[in-house]
């Protein structure tokens, strides 16, 4: 096959030098293009395609905010030793950090002395019953001490839940991590203090197993996009990988100051390439949902600002005009064909210049 086209080039360039030179013979020839040539050049037949475009939006990676957990300290104290960095990979429960604190000092010396309360009223209930059993004491003093005894169960079961709140012991608070994951912020060091009332987290957890695409729409594109789309993801890291996805949330808010919407893409992330803050081109595939006749995109020919393609019908080559509605990276939308006309997919600017040539 590879012979016959090089033969047929060789054919075809010296047709056209024959005809530079010989003007006056050149409308009674035909162009140097043999029966064998005609027989095996590639072809492909138009087609009735979906009418498909592509949006394109420019977005970036952020974390799945269903599996990320901001962990914060439910006491003040000092730093005494911090057990994880940023970037690293953590397990449910492992010791993120560790404060010294006087709240926790404090909550365990509460239990300890409402656990001695607990003693003390319960030797004096039984005590009082002893003696209003034997009637040495009222049906009054009987029910005070039972009161009292009461109230003690009560002061130590609220002391019992703030140590568990706290989590800590011997003016010790452990910081620990409620997930899986990898630290994606940390805002701690060694030896700093740290107040209750810190908005800010220790640490940021995040399970990047799956991450979401944030992309931005601008508002001339809105109408055309829906959940369920269909999503080619790209970084800038790596342009050339494509990651498939669907659009899976439409936030239906328009930011004033950009005019855009927000649209989300889940991703799986096995491999963990895909990192937060990374910024991402998404190619959005929306339909029209009417038909249009396509054609390899390397069968187009233009030449003076026209579209031509060559048609083999009926073991002949003939140049036809079309018009390109538009194209993608692998097909081209046209009319001036009908649906299964054979167009050449090779060579076809030579067989192209050998049939206008005259």
């Amino acid at each position: 096959m590879k012979k016959t086209f090089l033969f047929f080039i060789i054919s075809v360039s010296i047709s056209l030098f024959s005809c530079n030179n010989q003007k006056n013979s050149t409308a009674a020839q035909d162009p140097a293009i043999n029966d064998s040539i005609i027989k095996n050049i590639p072809v492909a037949s138009a087609a009735m395609e979906d009418d498909s475009n592509d949006i394109k939006l420019n977005g970036k990676i952020s974390t799945n905010e269903t599996k990320t957990a901001r962990v914060y300290a439910l006491i003040s104290g000092r730093v005494l030793a911090v057990k994880a960095e940023l970037g690293d990979f953590v397990k449910k429960g492992q010791v993120l950090a560790v404060l010294k604190s006087t709240e926790v000092a404090s909550a365990g010396n509460d239990l300890s002395l409402a656990a001695s309360n607990v003693e003390m009223t319960k030797k004096a209930l039984q005590t009082t019953q002893d003696l209003y059993e034997g009637k040495l004491a009222t049906e009054q003093d009987y029910i005070n001490a039972k009161v009292e005894y009461n109230k003690a169960l009560s002061e130590l079961n609220k002391a019992k839940q703030v140590a568990a709140i706290t989590g800590g012991s011997n003016a010790t608070y452990t910081v620990t991590a409620p997930i899986s994951g990898y630290i994606i912020e940390k805002n701690l060091t060694g030896n700093s203090e740290i107040r209750a009332d810190n908005n800010a987290s220790l640490f940021t957890i995040a399970d990047l197993s799956e991450v979401w695409i944030t992309a931005n729409v601008y508002e001339a594109d809105i109408m055309n996009i829906h959940i369920g789309d269909a999503a080619i993801v790209n970084t800038l890291a790596d342009p050339d990988k494509n990651y498939p996805g669907k659009i899976d949330k439409i936030y239906n808010v328009l930011d004033p100051a950009t005019r855009t919407m927000q649209v989300r893409v889940t991703m799986q992330n096995k491999d963990r390439a895909l990192k937060p803050e990374m910024f991402v081109t998404v190619k959005v595939n929306i339909h029209s949902g009417r038909k249009i006749l396509t054609i390899p995109v390397q069968s187009l020919i233009m030449d003076n600002s026209k579209y031509y393609v060559v048609v083999k019908k009926e073991g002949k080559l003939t140049v036809q005009e079309i018009s390109l509605v538009k194209r993608t990276e692998d097909r081209a939308y046209i009319r001036g064909l009908d649906a299964g006309d054979q167009v050449v997919t090779s060579s076809q600017l030579f067989v192209y210049q050998a049939l206008t040539a005259h």
